[in-house]
């Protein structure tokens, strides 16, 4: 075990425990890539395949996961692991704390409360199981797809993007509502997802492996990797979101920061930085990406006019962590029930979709659970975040700017992403698991075969 596995507590197991047959090994990873093409496809089912089946689709990937588990803990993968000890022991801290309630108060729904459970919880593991079972390959092999599939998303997003908000390809799951308004008639184009915040994280997390690939693939790696970065570039100008800026701006920090940590990096960079730029200049003459500016611009202007008496997106941001702190006194001791603050919670409480509580991840956390469980699950989530990040920092001193990359893309979401959004929760697992991956593999990647 290397110096770098033994630091992410993966303690050797007695003699034949932790012997994963090629066979154990294989089956995972079918079901982790299940995952992750259902993550990104499951939204293209919702809206335009199986459509009456768009609420029950919101938990399809929830028996792969568990399948996935139940291999692991049959071959071992999950012996004397620190962080699912922890990540357990407060779920079931979670899980007394609704069964008092239940119990003694008659306070709670309890198949509302074992969504919630299922919310805050069930995904989590897969980041270990991940990083288990996938090599150098795997991450390669999930990098080549992502780039390969930027184009066709970037252009999907376009065509969305120019056409009517009531066009078939503007459909949202289960065909009722419309998809989020942007400014000047147009919407914010999701691509395959069900909204825009799922483009958002499925651009992010290309962006994070067409850096990488550009400086350590080989030669159709890195076209590849060109090719994907003005999809990234395109998707951003018609995306409509100051969100998706905002993420794709974090992954560029994040090199910045692997350049520091490293200077071999530093030399490589500037090529990719003089390729983004003219590859931007090209995109920026075209017709959409100028409309896109417009309506970007209109739409920013709009923002903060109306967000101008909270202090901006700024202040919004801000609002964002320090309301559950305010929240704190006037929620019971327990909270007023774990799941309500999700939108299937929602839906099985009032039979609609919205926010019972608040539209906050960390005020949701708080006002579920109350003032000490949900601010341990806040800080179980940023300790994750934190405990990734030192990780990343390592590799990215050995030369591996990989798991800062992915780090960047996931990382926000991770802390304060609303988790009860399933392609949230999807991205935020599938990330830290592909982050936890690469800080376990060998700084120089084996680039895929030309």
């Amino acid at each position: 075990m290397s110096a770098v596995a033994g630091t992410i507590d993966f303690a050797p197991a007695p003699a034949g425990v932790l012997q994963v047959s090629d066979l154990g090994v294989r089956r995972i990873k079918i079901l982790v890539w299940a995952y992750f093409w259902l993550l990104i496809f499951e939204g293209a089912l919702r809206k335009w395949g199986i459509a009456e089946l768009s609420a029950p689709l919101l938990i399809i990937r929830d028996p792969i996961v568990l399948l996935a588990y139940y291999l692991g803990f049959r071959h071992g993968l999950f012996y004397r692991n620190r962080p699912l000890m922890i990540i357990t022991a407060v779920a079931f801290a979670f899980l007394a704390a609704s069964f008092i309630q239940y119990v003694f108060f008659d306070e709670i729904n309890p198949i509302v409360a074992l969504y919630g459970l299922r919310t805050n919880f069930l995904h989590l593991p897969l980041i270990i199981v991940i990083s288990m079972v996938f090599t150098r390959g795997d991450l390669e092999k999930i990098g080549f797809w992502l780039l390969l599939m930027a184009g066709p998303m970037a252009a999907l997003m376009v065509l969305q993007f120019q056409a009517a908000p009531d066009d078939f390809l503007n459909r949202t799951a289960s065909g009722e509502g419309s998809q989020i308004a942007s400014a000047m008639g147009k919407i914010r184009p999701p691509g395959t997802f069900s909204f825009i915040t799922g483009a958002v994280q499925f651009f992010t997390l290309v962006s994070a492996f067409a850096i990488w690939l550009a400086m350590e693939g080989t030669r159709r790696m890195k076209i590849l990797a060109a090719i994907a970065g003005c999809s990234v570039i395109s998707a951003l100008g018609v995306s409509g979101s100051r969100l998706a800026i905002v993420s794709v701006g974090i992954v560029a920090v994040a090199f910045g920061v692997a350049c520091l940590a490293d200077m071999r990096l530093m030399r490589r960079a500037y090529k990719i930085v003089i390729v983004a730029v003219v590859l931007g200049c090209g995109i920026a003459m075209t017709d959409f990406f100028d409309e896109g500016v417009q309506v970007m611009t209109t739409r920013v202007e709009n923002a903060t006019e109306t967000e101008e008496s909270s202090g901006g997106m700024s202040g919004r941001v801000v609002d964002t962590f320090l309301e559950p702190f305010r929240l704190m006194e006037e929620t019971p001791v327990l909270g007023q029930g774990l799941g309500m603050g999700t939108n299937v919670g929602a839906m099985l409480i009032s039979g609609r979709a919205e926010f019972l509580l608040s539209e906050g991840e960390w005020s949701r956390l708080v006002l579920e659970s109350g003032a000490f469980l949900g601010s341990l699950y806040i800080v179980l989530r940023i300790g994750l975040t934190f405990w990734l990040g030192k990780l990343s920092w390592m590799r990215a001193r050995a030369g591996d700017a990989l798991p800062l990359l992915i780090l960047g893309a996931f990382a926000p979401n991770f802390i304060n992403g609303a988790f009860g959004q399933p392609t949230t929760l999807g991205f935020s697992a599938l990330g830290a698991g592909l982050c936890l991956a690469a800080c376990r593999m060998s700084p120089t990647p084996r680039a895929l075969a030309s």
